[in-house]
């Protein structure tokens, strides 16, 4: 099995990255890539995307250290895994900290005509601001600062680098970090060698994937920031000029969508907290597409993908993808929405069922492993309803109807009628009843020697994944 080695560059690398997670503890395979390693790159090493990631990747690692996938556990629930590469997710920038850019290049110390072509290319706001906050939109500062990759950061996040394993990177094009990172720490790969390299035949020659975030939100006008949207699109052009001969990739992904979305105009730091947004999803699952596409590989012709929807609406359901997508997400998204909403409203009540007799009590739930499930699934679903309410807004579920009953709260899907009260008494079992229902089932069928929490989450993911099967047509 293989590795992915997943490269998030700014903000966007970190908020796709957070999307990618989410897919992934809802039990979204990649293919035949069993393991993948995020490494975020951002100057701005409080950015509160960035930090926001970094707490969710944690949490999904503490989570599956709990769990086996033994040949006996029925579920894809963080089955894959999430490796910090004993960085904890983050390779830093060097030479960055307390510094502006001026004292980053050593202006003071530069000769005359150095100085003279520095002034030529960089404004005096340039050279005074702090790197400390990152690039403000700037990709020629980046494209200074980020040329350092060598430095020994990534030779050890790539030291297990072997045969077969894959890169992808994340960036978008429109802002200073992503732009500038992406050329630059390609090129480094590309001409990895040894014996900077020991393993630099494996990483110069293998398959690399990345999407290029085309402007998707814009930011309210502020005269506080040096940041302004009306620059975004020349931006992405001037951009994509440079990518159309100097990017080797084998697979390029493309995704942008109408500015609809004005967030607050921050320049960097823990202030900087965007709301999750759809064009952030789409991007994740360009990932696994790259993990899954067989054609892409290096020494073949080049693959170039963009990201449509079916229906464009302003609020974009299940029923508005395409089917492949929605056979992908639809069903997995939902199992971990039942299983959240569950764990919230109904599961102290449920401890009192057959599934949870002698294997799971109330006070196991103040456990550590049990308060980091609770962590993990409220932030799954704050993660759903910034996307809600974001423009333009990805609702596929409803959040006041699933607490009264969860089977009708999947967006343009009726609950499909079986059964013999049902047909002759129109009768059905609603709510969270339903769900309690196929967990007594599924229980009473599992091997009694699993660990709790291999079997909460058999349990969970077996009982979803049949209600959802028997219940709503996907």
């Amino acid at each position: 099995m293989s590795k992915l080695y997943l490269f998030g560059i700014g903000g966007t690398g970190a908020r796709v990255i957070r999307s990618l997670a989410m897919l992934l503890a809802s039990g979204v395979r990649c293919g035949e890539t069993d393991t993948i390693i995020p490494i975020l790159i951002d100057p701005d090493q409080s950015n509160g995307d960035l930090t926001k990631t970094i707490r969710l990747l944690n949490n999904y690692k503490s989570i599956r250290n709990n769990l086996s996938f033994v040949d006996d556990v029925k579920s894809d629930f963080f089955r894959t895994d999430i490796s910090d590469s004993n960085i904890n997710y983050r390779m830093p920038v060097a030479n960055v900290s307390n510094k502006t850019f001026e004292q980053y290049i050593d202006y003071a110390n530069l000769a005359k005509n150095d100085k003279a072509l520095v002034n030529l290319l960089f404004s005096d706001d340039n050279l005074a601001s702090s790197l400390d906050v990152g690039f403000r939109g700037n990709p020629n500062m980046g494209s200074v600062v980020l040329n350092n990759f060598n430095d020994g950061s990534l030779k050890n996040v790539l030291a297990n680098f072997q045969s077969g394993d894959k890169i992808f990177i994340i960036s978008s094009i429109f802002g200073g970090t992503g732009a500038a990172g992406f050329p630059l720490l390609l090129k480094t790969l590309r001409q990895a060698t040894a014996p900077d390299y020991t393993n630099a035949a494996y990483i110069n020659s293998a398959t690399i994937g990345a999407i290029s975030v085309l402007p998707y939100f814009g930011l309210k006008s502020s005269s506080n920031s040096k940041i302004q949207m009306e620059t975004f699109i020349s931006k992405a052009k001037a951009a994509l000029t440079y990518y159309e001969s100097n990017i080797d990739v084998d697979a390029l992904y493309y995704i942008t969508d109408k500015l609809d979305s004005t967030y607050q105009n921050v320049e960097g730091s823990s202030e900087q907290i965007n709301k999750a947004h759809f064009v952030e999803l789409a991007a994740a699952l360009s990932i696994v597409d790259f993990l899954k596409d067989s054609n892409v590989a290096h020494g073949k012709e080049e693959v170039f993908k963009e990201f449509a929807v079916e229906k464009d609406n302003d609020s974009i359901h299940f029923s508005s993808l395409s089917k492949s997508t929605r056979d992908l997400i639809g069903r997995n998204m939902t199992q971990m929405f039942f299983l959240s909403e569950f764990y919230n409203h109904e599961i102290k009540a449920s401890l009192k069922h057959a599934w949870a007799k002698d294997r799971i009590e109330e006070s196991m739930l103040t456990h550590q492993e049990f308060r980091d499930i609770e962590l993990f699934l409220n932030s799954y679903l704050d993660w759903l309803k910034e996307m809600s309410e974001n423009k333009r807004a990805f609702e596929p579920l409803d959040f006041e109807v699933a607490q009264t009953d969860l089977l009708k709260s999947v967006h343009d899907y009726e609950p499909l009628k079986s059964g013999f009260f049902t047909k002759v008494f129109k009768l059905e079992v609603t709510g969270f009843n339903a769900l309690s229902d196929v967990m007594e089932t599924v229980s009473a069928k599992m091997n009694s020697g699993l660990g709790t929490m291999d079997y909460f989450m058999s349990v969970f993911y077996q009982a979803t994944q049949n209600l959802i099967k028997n219940k709503i047509n996907f």
